[in-house]
């Protein structure tokens, strides 16, 4: 069975003190009991302590000091950064590290700093440079004859191929360490990489043989000295046999549907059919070895926790509660899990530990829930919220969420409170007390939108965004606010009108809702047939008729859709009722939240165009043939005293650095291939020799910032996102916001050359020429004449085009 890993594997950073603690010298007795107090400080988990000193000792250390000096510190600080979480600071030390290492050519020293580094990119979700780190690490680390040094390279090769999916080679990697530990004679190196092995074995080994092995480990760990590192290594232990739990009770639930999926009588391809078949077939845990796995986790919790108590390491015994409420929480002893749980929120309180805090209290608002107390699960998790949120702010200090663990460890705080919230709304008479719950649950889902977008881009654009954006908290005349929310068990959507919010709920669950957008999306891009519309139309008819009457009553015109999940990967404007598309009926606007809108009527009269295409083959992309009609078309649309044009060669990055420096521009047309990833380090715009990367964009495009006329519009013609991926799709609706522009045109996926013409321009002579239109009734007008002709009726030529962002 292959999953996703779900769980920490554990490296070899602290490995470093056991080697290099001897040989780090001090000029001074007093800096030499600085160093002995922060590498205490280290052992007992008070990193914060730690790291203040050994950054003292390194700003404090002679220019003429002996670089395994230097580099011994700057190990010492990657290391406890990375403990911290903080990548930015880690990447900030061992970059000189490398360079020290590159210049002494001691294998040794390089060994250890190439298997930090691949740590290092495992954690920020770049597995393939870890992998190549770790290479270079073993290579050179067997040089050195030295067991323990290649035995920690072995370890970190491990870890990168297991995040990779390579689990037999993997487990493999992870037993040759656990040989070169046994010969070197260091029994904790054992212990890590024998937990390691295990971990990976849970993704890809029967689980009855995982169990098996998990029993040879206990007495094992009655041979490591009690200290810190122990403490956490029992943790670590526990989580194991918690994991293998969780992935038994998966197994459970997929051989359960793919039963009923076979007994339905549905009918199925014969892939679908081979895959229900071979779930079924799947073996999980016995009874008594699922009793086993829970005592082993039990058992490892609670030492761990007494340990960590004698050590007085207030983080670790936190720890150790907070998974001993959990381990009894999967068990629905939930009386005992409640118990252990507020332990855990004494400890964590007491040594002020927000980020072990803010799940003690979600897992008390869980606890809660199966009991049937919503009250006091809604305060909980209100709790877990307040914590939650500040401890997401931290990017100046260079924190990150580790790739994979947002989705697993933040947005269900948010949804299962917001869940809650609704459920409550529904049932309450009182108008006031309704909107209020309503509002706070919109409020509550916009918090996971902008920690979202702020954890994709990795900056503080969505916060800048946020304090000069004017949230749709009033109605608007003729705008209708639609905010879905696909929930585990049912969709709910909030639709904002004059008279308020209002919560329909239609009974279909979460997961169908995610199918069926990316069922549609895939038909959307197949013009061929028109097997889109069996998706298009059901999506209508959860999202937007059962409001049609309230649409009609209060004469809207235009739709603002703060999308969620997959939906980010559709144009609503492709909904059909039977009849119609929904742009034939509405202006559709898309945003990624309604604290990142700021709509504002533009005077276009006055404004400058700064138009730039790309029309040759470059960097193995294909020609854009009607790029030069589109720039002139425009250019004849908007006048040429009004704009700037560069075309092909004219455009690269330093040019179009030049152009915004030099003057003010109220719209940037881009009329050139891009590509948007779930990375946003590959996500770029091509330019004629290179690519401009969203960071490079905002930076260029924020020169401008500090003027009266920042830029209004930037239009992407030519770009595509990712199919299947929802992050790819955020990036796209974050485009604006990290460009530093007030709303975006940009592309869902590569439309046909002429259609994206007729529809660029026509958006512009409306917008210029039509009266006052807004943005999105000239992008709505643009479509319909597409719609209206044979050739391009199907969405696959119109419906990619999004407005994003500010709509008037």
């Amino acid at each position: 069975m292959k999953i996703n890993l779900n769980h920490k594997i554990i490296s070899f950073i602290n490995l470093f003190i056991l080697l290099t603690a001897p040989t780090l010298q001090a000029t001074t007795p007093v800096a030499a009991a600085t160093i002995n107090q922060a590498d205490q400080y280290f052992q007992q988990g008070q990193l914060e302590q730690a790291t203040k000193q050994w950054e003292q000792i390194l700003a404090n250390l002679p220019a003429d000091a002996p670089s395994s000096e230097r580099l011994e510190l700057l190990l010492r600080l990657a290391t406890a950064y990375q403990n911290l979480g903080m990548y930015r600071q880690v990447f900030k030390m061992l970059e000189p590290a490398l360079s020290i290492i590159e210049q002494t050519k001691d294998a040794a020293q390089s060994a250890i700093v190439l298997s930090q580094f691949s740590d290092a990119w495992l954690t920020i979700g770049d597995a393939e440079e870890a992998k190549a780190r770790a290479q270079d690490a073993v290579e050179d680390a067997d040089t050195t004859k030295n067991p323990k040094l290649l035995a920690m390279a072995l370890n970190s090769l491990g870890n990168a191929l297991t995040v990779l999916g390579e689990y037999e080679e993997a487990l493999a990697t992870y037993q040759d360490s656990i040989e070169q530990a046994e010969q070197a004679g260091e029994s904790m190196l054992v212990l890590k990489a024998s937990l390691n092995r295990l971990k990976a074995a849970v993704a890809y080994s029967p689980l009855s043989e995982v169990v098996t092995a998990m029993q040879t480990l206990p007495p094992k760990l009655l041979t490591v000295p009690d200290n810190h590192e122990k403490a956490s290594l029992l943790m670590t232990f526990g989580n194991l046999g918690q994991n293998l739990l969780h992935t038994d009770n998966q197994l459970a639930k997929s051989q359960q549907a793919a039963q009923q999926l076979l007994s339905s009588g549905q009918l199925l391809r014969d892939y679908e059919k081979a895959a229900a078949q071979a779930s079924v077939a799947e073996v999980g845990l016995t009874p008594a070895q699922r009793q086993t796995a829970a005592q082993l986790s039990y058992q490892a919790f609670q030492e761990s926790g007494q340990l960590a108590k004698s050590l007085s390491d207030a983080s670790t015994e936190a720890n150790a509660y907070t998974y001993l409420g959990q381990l009894y929480e999967t068990e629905g002893r939930y009386e005992e899990a409640l118990t252990l749980t507020r332990q855990a929120i004494f400890f964590a309180k007491q040594g002020h530990y927000p980020h072990i805090l803010y799940r003690c209290y979600w897992q008390q608002g869980r606890i809660f829930k199966a009991q049937g107390l919503n009250e006091e699960s809604i305060a909980a998790y209100r709790l877990a919220n307040d914590v939650l949120r500040p401890i997401q702010q931290v990017l100046d200090v260079g924190y990150r969420f580790p790739p994979g663990s947002f989705d697993e460890m933040v947005r269900p705080v948010y949804y299962e409170l917001a869940d809650l919230l609704l459920a409550k709304a529904e049932t309450i008479t009182e108008p006031a007390e309704k909107q209020r719950l309503l509002l706070e649950a919109r409020d509550t889902i916009e918090s996971v939108k902008v920690a979202e977008l702020q954890n994709y881009f990795n900056d503080e654009c969505v916060t800048a965004m946020q304090k000069k954006s004017k949230a749709l908290e009033q109605a608007v005349p003729r705008i209708a606010v639609l905010y879905p929310i696909p929930l585990k068990e049912r969709l709910v959507v909030l639709v904002s009108l004059a008279a308020g919010i209002q919560q329909i709920v239609i009974p279909v669950r979460g997961e169908e809702v995610n199918e069926t957008a990316w069922r549609l999306r895939l038909g959307l891009q197949t013009r061929p047939n028109n097997r889109f519309l069996y998706q298009s139309q059901k999506l209508y008819d959860w999202l937007i008729r059962p409001m049609e009457t309230q649409l009609a009553d209060q004469q809207v015109d235009t739709i603002v859709v703060v999308p969620d999940g997959k939906l980010r990967m559709i144009p609503f404007s492709t909904l059909h009722d039977g009849k119609h598309f929904l742009i034939e009926k509405f202006a559709i606007v898309t945003t990624p939240g309604l604290t990142l809108t700021d709509p504002q009527s533009i005077n276009w009269q006055d404004s400058k165009m700064l138009l730039i295409g790309l029309s040759d083959a470059v960097q193995d992309y294909p020609p854009l043939g009607n790029v030069p009609k589109e720039i002139k078309t425009i250019q004849d649309i908007v006048g040429v005293n009004r704009t700037h044009r560069m075309m092909n060669n004219e455009y690269s990055i330093e040019s179009f650095h030049d152009q915004l420096k030099a003057t003010e521009y109220s719209v940037i047309h881009l009329a050139t291939h891009g590509e948007f990833d779930a990375d946003p380090d590959h996500t770029y715009l091509l330019t004629y020799q290179s690519k401009m990367t969203m960071d490079k964009l905002q930076g260029i495009i924020g020169l401008g910032k500090f003027r009266d006329k920042p830029v209004e519009l930037l239009t992407l013609s030519a770009c595509k996102t990712a199919v299947g991926n929802d992050k790819a799709a955020l990036g796209l609706a974050g485009v604006a916001l990290k460009a530093g522009a007030r709303s975006a045109i940009a592309t869902l996926w590569f439309v046909d050359d002429e259609a994206t013409s007729i529809v660029i321009s026509e958006f512009y002579q409306q917008l210029l020429h039509g009266g006052g239109l807004s943005k999105a009734k000239s992008l709505q007008n643009a479509q319909k004449k597409l719609i209206v002709q044979d050739r391009y009726w199907h969405p696959g030529y119109w419906a990619p085009f999004l407005l994003i962002g500010n709509w008037l």
